[in-house]
């Protein structure tokens, strides 16, 4: 079984969502859902849908669907993104019979145009982004893993994601060091895992994710991996979600 970690706040497009899971994986697969806020009424019926209520940051939501989740394996996503059909299927019938320690890394697609250097594996390289360029020097060329299909046990052990990191951008580049200094073996899947829509800047719903990422999860990021002590991290707390506030409020607000 597949387990598809999505903290959720667009859930009129769950749906749709949902639907895609199913033309992209045949198999048995469970989808779970972190929101602060019900089910639309088309899911409330859906026995694969784990539903997990929590109106804290996105990372702390993953990290909370990571700890109760069925699945042999995880994949982690937005809730704005339509899975291509049979793609989990590649990445499932890719990894099945590997170590546990063996990751596929998806490429994705984002927004209304396609952008061929999505498609290309040197994009999947941290230090093809120049944000990064900086803290990656000196180390080994590490792949960017912002989805993919990875065993839960692998996630498990390594901790899963920082809640230190308030959105998945950092969090995920942080996963993907952690992993790969634990030693894991990447394998990147050629077609594309799924596609987001793109919302630069402040655009729409995305203010709160600009703003953790700009002033809080990159200086943050800079903070552990410039200092050389970190450079070698792989192992944190599972339950180190339970260390963040159980309300984030660059989007919600106070209560």
């Amino acid at each position: 079984m597949i387990s598809i970690l999505m903290p959720s706040i667009r859930t009129h497009l769950l749906e749709g969502v949902y639907n895609s899971i199913s033309d992209s994986f045949h198999g048995d697969w469970e989808l779970v859902l972190v929101s602060p806020y019900p089910l639309p009424d088309t899911l409330k019926d859906k026995i694969n849908i784990l539903y997990i209520k929590d109106a804290g940051n996105p990372i702390r939501c993953r990290q909370r669907g990571l700890v109760e989740a069925h699945g042999e394996y995880i994949c982690y996503a937005a809730d704005d993104v339509l899975f291509y059909p049979n793609s989990l299927d590649i990445a499932y019938n890719t990894i099945k019979d590997k170590d546990y320690k063996t990751i596929v890394l998806g490429k994705y697609r984002e927004g209304n145009e396609d952008n061929p250097f999505m498609d290309s594996d040197e994009y999947y390289m941290l230090k093809t982004h120049d944000f990064l360029k900086q803290p990656m020097q000196g180390l080994p060329d590490y792949m960017l893993l912002n989805t993919g299909l990875l065993s839960t046990k692998l996630m498990k052990e390594v901790g899963g994601f920082d809640c230190q990191f308030e959105a998945c951008a950092m969090a995920c580049v942080d996963l993907s060091i952690r992993v790969q200094n634990y030693g894991c073996k990447v394998i990147i899947q050629n077609e594309p895992i799924f596609k987001s829509t793109h919302l630069p800047g402040t655009i729409g719903d995305h203010e709160p994710i600009h703003n953790a990422q700009i002033t809080h999860d990159q200086p943050l990021f800079l903070y552990l991996y410039l200092n050389p002590a970190n450079k070698g991290r792989t192992i944190i707390p599972l339950d180190n979600w339970e260390k963040t506030p159980t309300r984030w409020i660059r989007r919600f607000g106070e209560a």
